[in-house]
This record gives structure tokens, C-alpha cells and sequence, in this order.
């Protein structure tokens, strides 16, 4: 894992599409976490990595945002209406010093390369909080539509470089308590983050109490 402000040369990291939360700054801190596909029929791995932009006192002063870079090369199987294919980056927010969430962000790049979880808002990622950062309360995550950085690209219909790319959409992860996540599995997504807002509940603070 590099923890270097840029990365050099021609793996140096894509910024595009996150001017809306790199508040001006020429360079930012990134993070490489590489990983392993499992074997397959023949017993080939193939290597691959995901980054982690790291922006601190964004949205906020005292908090940082975390967003991947390169989770879009990650088949989702999701397509539009109209047959072309959707892939995702994720972005989440943490208390600036809280360094786990950049795992937690991870987290959902691994699931997507793992094929656990359909990739669109209301999905849960069972455990991705409690699994890198064991005792926090909310041990889960649910994927929304980003809401704290007003001026972030949240789809991308360009296609990339070329025109015929995927098209491209980012969502937040939002980490959520066990009884949130079995009371999404009953109510919805819509229902729970009606909770979350009347209750004003710190999404930023994963030992934040349960609203249900």
C-alpha cells in the first residue's frame, strides 16, 4: 500500500471527475492496495489494485473524504435500460485520523470483484466496516447516491477516452448498524435514510447509535 501524495510515472492515479472534491488542491495523498484474483481452472491468478484518493477537510474541516480510483474497471453486471453496461466508483467520509475508512472503501471494490453484491443504490455490503475495523457499531455498509459534496461528478455518460466506454456512476457508502441493515432488508433504502435524516444521525461516525 503506497502512501505516497502521487504515484509515479505512468501508474501515476486518474483524478478525473473528482475536481468537485479535491477543493483546489494540486496534490492529494493516495493509496494503493493490491490484490489477487482467485485461481482459476488452471490455477492463474491474475493481480490487480485498487486506489484510494485521500482529501482531507473535505466537506469539512476535520474530516476527510475517501474516494476509489479504478473500481470502474470492475465488472458490475449492471446495465441500462438500453443494454450498456454501468460501472461504479465509491466515495465515503470519515473523522480526518480515522484511516480505516480508506480499508472500508476498499472493501467495496473488493466485494464487486468477488461478485457479491449487485452494485446500485440501497445494495448492502454485509460486514465491510467490522471486518477491517473490528468494535465500530456500524459494521455494514449500504451504497446511496452521493449527498455531501454538492460539486462531485456522479455520472459520467462520456464513455471514457474514446466514446465507447461504460458509463459511469459513483456512490457513497454509508456504514449502518445490524439492526439498520435488517431493518433496510424489511422497509427499504428510501425508509432507512428517512430515519437516519429525522434522527440527524453523524453518518460520519461509525460508533454513531442505531435509529431503529
Amino acid at each position: 500500500m503506497s502512501d505516497e501524495n502521487t504515484l509515479p510515472g505512468p501508474d501515476a492515479a486518474d483524478l478525473s471527475g473528482l475536481e468537485g472534491i479535491l477543493g483546489g488542491k494540486d496534490k492529494v495523498r493516495v493509496l494503493r492496495y493490491p490484490h489477487e484474483t482467485e485461481p482459476d481452472e488452471e490455477g492463474k491468478t491474475t493481480e490487480w489494485h485498487c486506489d484510494i484518493v485521500v482529501v482531507d477537510n473535505v466537506p469539512a474541516v476535520g474530516f476527510s473524504t475517501y474516494a476509489t480510483i479504478g473500481a470502474r474497471e470492475l465488472p458490475t453486471n449492471v446495465t441500462t435500460p438500453e443494454g450498456r453496461q454501468i460501472r461504479s466508483e465509491f466515495v465515503t467520509v470519515g473523522r480526518t485520523g480515522h484511516r480505516a475508512m480508506a480499508d472500508v472503501l476498499d472493501a467495496c471494490a473488493l466485494a464487486v470483484a468477488t461478485g457479491s453484491i449487485h452494485v446500485a443504490p440501497g445494495a448492502v455490503i454485509p460486514n465491510a466496516v467490522g471486518l477491517v475495523d473490528p468494535g465500530r457499531r456500524c459494521e455494514h455498509l449500504v451504497l446511496t447516491p452521493p449527498f455531501l459534496w454538492p460539486e462531485l461528478q456522479v455520472v459520467d455518460e462520456t464513455g471514457g477516452p474514446d466514446g465507447t466506454g461504460p458509463l459511469l456512476t459513483r456512490l457513497q457508502a454509508v456504514p449502518i448498524t445490524t439492526a439498520e441493515m435488517s431493518a433496510l432488508g424489511r422497509d427499504g433504502a428510501d425508509a432507512l435514510f428517512e430515519k437516519l435524516d429525522t434522527a440527524d444521525a453523524d453518518v460520519t461516525d461509525p460508533d454513531r447509535p442505531s435509529v431503529v
